[in-house]
This record gives C-alpha cells, structure tokens and sequence, in this order.
C-alpha cells in the first residue's frame, strides 16, 4: 500500500510540474513581451531626454573647443613652415659648403 501511494504521490508531482511549467511558459511570454515594451519605452524617453540635456549643455564647449583646435592647427601649420624654411637654409648652406 505504501509504494501505491508513494507512485500516486510522484505521478501528482510529475503532473503538476508539467501544468506548472505549461503556464509558466505561456504566461511567462507575456510578461516578458510585456517587459521589453516597457523597458523599450523608458529607453526612448531617456534618450530623448539626454539629448535635449546634453544638446543645450554642450553646444557651448563644443564651438570653444572647435576655435581652440583650429588656432592650434593654425600654429602648428606655422611653426611647419618655419622647420621646412631652416631646413631648406640648412641644405643650400651645407651644398654651397661642399662646394
């Protein structure tokens, strides 16, 4: 008698673990569909909302920063020619040397 009631015991557990993860699964899907659409939405409405933030904020360091890397290309330009002209004084010294 005890085996009888222990197999019914086990074929109630093996039943129910199948019903459960058959709901499980079913209604698991819809909550994580529904998750991801939330999850969806706050993405959006973060980024929108970053974007306006950083757009206004940064405008102004970002038109400083541009003057200040254009006058730094400008000067290294300058500071270019300037090596190219001692080099090229360099060389007609030392071919007018060899001479």
């Amino acid at each position: 008698m005890t085996d009888a009631l222990k197999m019914t015991a086990l074929a109630a557990g093996v039943i129910a673990l199948a019903g459960g993860f058959a709901l499980g699964t079913l209604f698991g899907r819809n909550l994580v569909a529904d998750l991801v659409a939330m999850v969806t939405t706050l993405d959006s409405r973060l980024t929108s909302v970053e974007s306006s933030v950083a757009g206004t904020v940064a405008a102004k360091p970002a038109t400083a920063a541009l003057a200040q890397h254009t006058a730094a290309l400008e000067h290294h330009a300058q500071a270019t020619e300037k090596l190219a002209g001692s080099i090229q004084s360099a060389a007609a010294a030392a071919k007018s040397a060899a001479k």
